[in-house]
């Protein structure tokens, strides 16, 4: 009798899955599509502009900063409805998250080497060695990343977390407490950009006057790559035109005045995220369940509520006076002079005057 034996050992899972390389192709060409469709609105369209305006004769700085915008904002939305119709009906195989994973990878390992070769030409000390070391780590793990299929399940898990759609989920429930937290998001992110703008943390362009007296822009305030900072000369320029400060000459600008661009891309991509956060499964169920228990919740009726915030109020402002006596009269013991634990108003010098600057 003949009986068949399977065998024990089985074939060994290859590493990589079969779909990595064909992933990684998919989301190499998206990502070149994606960066070259930054660059037409960014770069493309304002420079295509600054040459029919110049050909035109318009020098109305509102008129080519309002038809610029204009511009920019019809190509993005021409490209983007372009873009939608060549992927309608393609299946979500981690393509969008591959793009998005090959662009941060692109950016990190290029500002890594960058990094990497800055710290080798500054000579070989301890500290240059172990920065050195870091990027050498971040660069071996950007290779890992690729190598052993974590590009493949990362890119799959961002699709199908739903990073990259629009799809809303249970879009008609717990609308009111989803749109506060999208609010919550936004005033939160946007007080962060407010800072940035307010106490001037973006660098600035200015205008630089050259040796044949025109006046172009410093650069001071884009993203250059490759070029060359150049410091004024005492010895050639006047005081007036030394505080144009350094200039960059040559390389390539990949964004232009950061001042701008930065908060402007920041808070688009705060609203995405919140856009999306709220439609998270998970988070948007728990949203949709705190509005539900919410409802439930009896509320106070009007005089009661009236009633109860004068009282508090009223004992808050008691407090504040009590406490505003108590410090007032501490402050005033501990000043005197038989104490001596605080000095005086006679001890304490006054504040002297500044005098104008009148040079730079």
């Amino acid at each position: 009798m003949a009986v068949a034996v399977s065998s024990t050992s089985e074939p060994k899972q290859p590493k990589r899955p079969p779909e990595q390389m064909g992933l990684i192709t998919s989301s190499a060409i998206g990502a070149v599509a994606v960066l070259a469709f930054l660059g037409l609105v960014l770069r493309g369209v304002p420079a295509a502009w600054e040459a029919i305006a110049s050909a035109i004769g318009i020098k109305d700085q509102i008129v080519l900063m309002a038809v610029q915008f204009t511009a920019q904002l019809a190509a993005a939305i021409g490209l983007i409805y372009i873009s939608s119709r060549f992927a309608t009906g393609q299946k979500a195989t981690g393509v969008r998250g591959g793009i998005f994973l090959m662009i941060l990878a692109a950016f990190i390992a290029f500002f890594s080497a960058k990094g990497l070769y800055h710290a080798s030409t500054q000579g070989f000390t301890f500290a240059g060695i172990i920065v050195m070391l870091f990027y050498v780590v971040i660069l071996f793990l950007i290779v890992q990343l690729f190598r052993t299929g974590r590009f493949t399940e990362w890119s799959v898990t961002l699709d199908q977390a739903g990073w990259f759609d629009t799809h809303a989920h249970k879009r008609t429930q717990g609308l009111r407490v989803r749109r506060l937290t999208i609010l919550g998001i936004l005033l939160v992110a946007g007080s962060g950009v407010w800072t940035l703008m307010s106490h001037n943390y973006m660098p600035r362009n200015a205008k630089v006057r050259l040796p044949d007296n025109t006046e172009i822009s410093n650069r001071m305030g884009d993203w250059v790559v490759g070029g060359t900072v150049l410091e004024p000369n005492p010895k050639t320029l006047s005081p007036e035109e030394n505080r144009a400060r350094p200039r960059v000459d040559g390389g390539v600008t990949l964004l232009p005045d950061l001042e701008y661009t930065v908060p402007i891309m920041l808070m688009a991509f705060t609203l995405w995220f919140a856009w999306r956060a709220v439609n998270y499964p998970t988070f948007g169920d728990f949203l949709i369940a705190t509005e539900a228990e919410i409802n439930k919740v009896s509320w106070a009726p009007r005089k009661s509520l009236i009633r109860d915030t004068i009282v508090v109020l009223t004992a808050l402002f008691l407090m504040t006076l009590f406490l505003f006596f108590i410090d007032m009269f501490w402050g005033w013991l501990l000043s005197q002079s038989w104490i001596g634990v605080l000095p005086s108003p006679d001890e304490i010098p006054k504040p002297e005057k500044a005098e104008p600057v009148t040079y730079w």
